[in-house]
């Protein structure tokens, strides 16, 4: 048996086409998902990249293996070991299958990236340094993988994992990738009444008025330039200029995904390959006022692809709408492989699923966000509820509450007209925080200690670039807005 788990930074699943997208994105993606098992409700636990990783990697929510920001100590992994013990109830994903026999293989410049050098545990071959931490385009990528599965491919009993970045901003791919996708419908949210809105009513980094003040990046390594447009998603045409920069990421790392794909063919493998298709969050783009970034807890940033073709498992086609964190495929694969879930995890397996029998499904989700803001959301079928605890930049509210239904874009805050429902659901969001806070194996909660100590979410925006701007272009209210904001704390609603 054999596992290729491709990981695809920033990718929105309504951007592919077997999710319902028009542009024809991901022809390889949407085959794969004809084959195998498509699922219609993932999301990450925590956002975004570092977090995200750390749940799925560790097994264990944010709040308890302490990593729900990209910076301060809500940054630092609690690793579950001592000294030179490594703790055996709450082992990393890849040390489970390492001590079972695999040979666990990485390529992605994500721990360099991110400084979080935990995150090669229990890799066999950590191709990490190899890549330019971050810079890396899904081509040379591929080059040091096919190199390696030339030499490897036919061994059985390994596990690959393969980080693709280029769907990520600032979209710095061949421009042919823009071709492909200009001129086929596109996204139908925001319109540009939305963005007009948004214009007018909104501030702070990765916004449409204030997305970023220069946009024309340069890697400094590849001299590679963005293809995005110049300033701000401040018009409809703007904002479909970096729509096309989205697509043209997901279109660029489908062809590559396929070379893997055709590797695994010239090899004879294919047959006896599992293949993952998923990613760390997904993007908001336009979602409570923020586009082309994900740092808040809206649908667009939590929500990720999940397709899994796995021989003899899984059904050609088959479509699941049940929640699951993404931090369920842990245990999901070493149920397949019949290895033993660690009893530290907050992972569930939906193997069963997968095998096409009934399970039972969860009934709700908690998500954090920590970067940009402080916020945690609660998902049912139904409604999705937002709590902030810091709105950082922006002039957000204490709560939101969507009907996800009805309203799947999140344009109406519905929690001053449906009261029954948000004490509802704050409730259980209480008791979810009370669950791991308190009694004996009580943790301490990461975002409350970042705002104990007062860690601003601000990592990529400092507070003092976006009042400049505010004050160089009279925008005095949003200014003062601003400054109320900065030492005013969101206000408890009782139940």
């Amino acid at each position: 048996m054999r596992i290729v788990y491709i990981d695809i930074d920033s990718c929105r699943p309504d951007h592919l086409g077997c999710y319902g997208y028009q542009r024809r994105t991901s022809p390889v993606i949407d085959m794969l998902a004809s084959q195998g098992v498509r699922f219609q409700n993932c999301h990450t636990s925590d956002a975004p990249c570092l977090p995200s990783r750390a749940a799925l990697f560790s097994g264990r929510f944010g709040i308890n293996n302490g990593v729900t920001c990209h910076l301060g100590p809500a940054s630092q992994l609690r690793y579950a070991g001592r000294g030179h013990t490594h703790d055996p109830i709450r082992p990393m994903w890849m040390q489970c299958l390492q001590q079972n026999g695999w040979e666990t293989v990485c390529f992605s410049g994500f721990g360099q990236r991110h400084l979080a050098w935990w995150f090669s545990i229990g890799f066999t071959h950590y191709f990490g340094n190899q890549l330019p931490g971050g810079s890396e385009t899904a081509a040379e990528v591929n080059e040091k993988v096919i190199e390696w599965l030339r030499s490897n491919g036919t061994l059985d009993n390994w596990f690959l994992h393969i980080n693709y970045w280029d769907v990520h901003h600032p979209y710095a791919v061949p421009l042919d990738y823009f071709e492909r996708v200009q001129g086929m419908p596109g996204s139908t949210y925001p319109d540009a009444t939305m963005i007009t809105h948004d214009v007018e009513t909104f501030y702070g980094p990765r916004t449409a008025r204030d997305w970023w003040f220069e946009t024309n990046w340069q890697n400094p390594q590849k001299g590679r330039t963005a293809r995005m447009p110049r300033g701000n998603p401040d018009t409809f045409e703007n904002y479909m200029g970096f729509v096309d920069g989205h697509d043209a990421g997901i279109a660029y790392v489908d062809e590559r995904i396929g070379n893997i794909l055709e590797e695994l063919q010239r090899l004879g493998v294919h047959e006896e390959t599992a293949i993952i298709i998923s990613g760390d969050h997904g993007e908001s783009i336009g979602e409570l006022g923020m586009y082309f970034e994900h740092g808040n807890a809206c649908e667009g940033t939590t929500h990720v692809p999940l397709i899994i073709c796995w021989p003899g498992v899984t059904k050609a086609g088959q479509v699941i709408d049940s929640l699951l964190y993404q931090l369920d495929l842990a245990p999901t694969v070493l149920e397949l492989l019949g290895l033993t879930i660690p009893s530290g995890w907050d992972g569930i397996s939906y193997a069963g699923a997968l095998r096409g029998e009934t399970t039972q499904a969860r009934d709700h989700l908690v998500m954090g966000a920590g970067i940009y803001s402080y916020q945690r959301a609660i998902r049912t079928q139904q409604y999705r509820l937002i709590r902030t605890m810091h709105s950082g930049l922006y002039p957000y509210d204490p709560l939101y509450l969507f009907d996800m239904s009805h309203d799947p874009c999140q344009t109406t805050n519905l929690a001053e007209t449906h009261p029954t429902v948000v004490s509802e659901l704050d409730h259980m969001l209480l008791e979810w925080l009370w669950h791991f806070t308190t009694g004996p194996a009580g943790v301490r909660d990461p975002f409350q200690e970042q705002l104990r100590i007062g860690v601003d979410p601000d990592l990529y925006c400092p507070r003092h670039i976006i009042e400049q701007r505010l004050m160089d272009l009279g925008r005095d209210d949003q200014l003062a807005d601003l400054h109320h904001r900065r030492d005013q704390s969101p206000p408890l609603r009782p139940w």
